[in-house]
């Protein structure tokens, strides 16, 4: 997977669910929102794949050898690959994906305090689309 696709994929989804979401409750339209809220469980889904892959595991940055021999030095440690600044964001997203099962549920059977949660759950997914954002700039 390239690094190209591990950051600007999660960014389009999110969006994606936000729009919907958004125009779901400015048009009363369920359904839209319904799908925003399962465009954030595929997120986690997709969260967890990359998470159990090793895509952004530090095994693919450094060798056996130089962590047994200790050879960290500064330049390492100072300038973290990209992949290592996306972990957080990758955390956040799959929080977002289970955050959005019992709010899809709720929203399914109209229950009053979905709101609240549909809020909650756009916020976590924010919060790893600007973790993405902050990676990028250190770029």
């Amino acid at each position: 997977m390239s690094q190209v696709f591990l950051y600007t994929f999660p960014q389009w989804i999110v969006f994606a669910a936000l729009c919907m979401i958004i125009y779901g409750w400015v048009e009363h339209k369920k359904v839209f929102r319904l799908s925003g809220e399962a465009i954030f469980i595929l997120l986690g889904i997709f969260a967890l794949v990359v998470l159990l892959g090793d895509y952004l595991a530090a095994g693919n940055f450094l060798t056996p050898e130089e962590v047994a021999a200790e050879e960290l030095n500064d330049e390492i440690l100072n300038e973290a690959p990209i992949e290592a600044r996306l972990l957080p964001a990758y955390w956040g997203f799959l929080a977002a994906g289970i955050l959005a099962v019992p709010t899809f549920l709720l929203e399914w059977k109209n229950h009053k305090r979905t709101n609240a949660l549909v809020i909650i759950t756009a916020l976590v997914a924010l919060l790893g689309f600007f973790v993405v954002v902050g990676a990028l700039r250190m770029v």
